[in-house]
């Protein structure tokens, strides 16, 4: 089966953060998806710098879902940058507290990852108040970026992902590449599994050229049809 090749004109520079990735959007000013843990800021704004942006330039900062790993940074880069901070409406009070939602084991690798992960106490540190709330596609016309932010239940009740109209999706923890990367499996927490791989499914059919995922990858459309 083919790699996944970001296409020519990809607008998409992932950030690896240890174990988690974040990505930048360029636009006519930029977006930033996820935020990686706590102490992940200083990284992300060097990206920054080095695609030529300042902190100031920053245009949006969108959490894919409120679990520690994505969101560990976003109060740290919304304090830098002074941006807006996007998430879903269902999990913007967790988020304004700081707090993790408690995740919820789909697998016998999730089961024994919620032994170690525990039940995460909120941080005022981490606490930050999103501008902006959505349940329903929310266009990133904005910024000028071509795509679409769009609600994804399933590893979460609350958890989004990005299509852009350059054919790159960012798919969140929908699909995961860990343990080992080189191909997508299924989320190893998941709320609502069945949620999943209706959105999985809706992913495949807008055939993206390649899917980018908070955990490993990235994927191929034919590596999400042999996953399902």
């Amino acid at each position: 089966m083919p790699d996944a090749t970001p296409p020519r004109n990809s607008i998409v520079r992932p950030i690896p953060l240890g174990h988690v990735n974040a990505f930048l959007i360029r636009g006519s000013r930029p977006v930033i998806v996820d935020t990686g843990l706590p102490g992940s800021a200083p990284k992300i704004l060097s990206v920054l710098e080095e695609e030529g942006y300042t902190p100031r330039d920053l245009a949006l900062i969108l959490i894919t879902h409120v679990h520690t790993d994505h969101f560990g940074s976003a109060a740290a880069l919304a304090e830098a940058t002074g941006a807006p901070v996007l998430v879903h409406a269902g999990e913007a009070e967790m988020l304004a507290k700081g707090a993790s939602l408690v995740p919820v084991p789909a697998a016998f690798l999730g089961r024994m990852l919620a032994l170690t992960i525990g039940n995460p106490a909120p941080s005022s540190e981490l606490a930050v108040s999103p501008t902006i709330r959505v349940d329903a596609p929310y266009r990133l016309d904005t910024y000028g970026i071509d795509g679409v932010v769009i609600p994804s239940p399933g590893h979460t009740h609350g958890s989004l992902y990005v299509q852009l109209a350059t054919g790159e999706c960012i798919a969140g923890d929908l699909v995961m590449g860990m343990f080992p990367a080189p191909r997508p499996r299924l989320p190893i927490f998941a709320e609502d599994m069945e949620a999943a791989r209706k959105n999985i499914r809706i992913v495949i059919d807008a055939r993206p050229a390649i899917v980018y995922a908070g955990h490993g990858g990235p994927f191929t459309c034919g590596q999400l049809e042999a996953l399902l």
